[in-house]
């Protein structure tokens, strides 16, 4: 999966047409993807965790479902409510959905809009978050094989959610890695936060060097979800999350 870093040099586009909407949906539910629905409560910005269980292409609707654990803020981001905001990070998809109905807390029916924005990829798929290296984590980790070794990593995040994180290593570095492997006493900073998390490795993928990453060599991409993390830093990264989008969010509503 590919997360976009957002930064003031995205440009949005407006999609119009109704097959290219339904594409991109259709995509995302296939790949469940992870879904953010947000709206302002009181002056401040509440966001959830939600992904598409289904798309009713006749009756122009879908539906979605909130991810475990996120019943309560979905149901009450949507209570009383014509319509819902809509962010996909992974696809830089923006959208507005009217509400058709609801089964809370379980499932909420969603009209397909007659509109979405998306950041333009030539921009989103620069690697501006590990160039700034605005996220970092640092962590010991050992293997048996081939021979027994140990190294202490730190590392830029590429990208970070409040399910994951991942971060580039090279052919040598790699050796350390394999997927399904605990990573424990992982340490991220972020500015002045820190905290320390568990985790295990989901994915290890190549990246080639191209046009768009500015890279001058392949590395791999080692993609981690967390195994243990507090609500406390769950929630910092809920909100650093929205910081990093709430302009594009902007940028579409208004």
């Amino acid at each position: 999966m590919e997360k976009i870093a957002l930064t003031s040099e995205n440009k949005l586009k407006k999609v119009q047409d109704e097959a290219v909407i339904h594409g991109l949906l259709s995509g995302t539910k296939e790949a469940e993807l992870e879904v953010f629905i947000w709206r302002l409560i009181g002056g401040s910005k509440h966001l959830a965790n939600v992904r598409i269980e289904s798309i009713r292409k006749p009756r122009k609707d879908f539906c979605i479902i909130p991810i475990q654990g996120h019943e309560r803020q979905v149901q009450e981001l949507m209570g009383g409510q014509s319509y819902i905001d809509l962010y996909v990070p992974e696809s830089a998809l923006l959208l507005r959905c009217n509400i058709r109905h609801t089964d809370a807390p379980f499932r909420y029916y969603l009209e397909i809009p007659a509109f979405v924005a998306q950041v333009e990829r030539r921009k989103s798929f620069r690697l501006n978050v590990y160039d700034a290296e605005d996220v970092k984590v640092s962590f010991g980790k050992s293997v048996s094989v081939p021979r027994p070794m140990s190294q202490h990593f730190n590392k830029a995040c590429f990208d970070i959610s409040n399910g994951g994180f991942s971060f580039l290593v090279s052919r040598m570095e790699s050796k350390f890695f394999q997927i399904n492997d605990p990573i424990r006493t992982i340490e991220i900073k972020a500015g002045n936060w820190s905290t320390k998390v568990n985790a295990e490795i989901a994915l290890i993928k190549e990246v080639e060097p191209d046009e768009y990453n500015g890279l001058n060599y392949k590395v791999w991409r080692v993609c981690c979800r967390f195994s243990q993390i507090d609500q406390i830093s769950k929630k910092y990264l809920e909100k650093y999350i929205f910081e990093r989008i709430k302009d594009e969010l902007h940028a579409i509503n208004g």
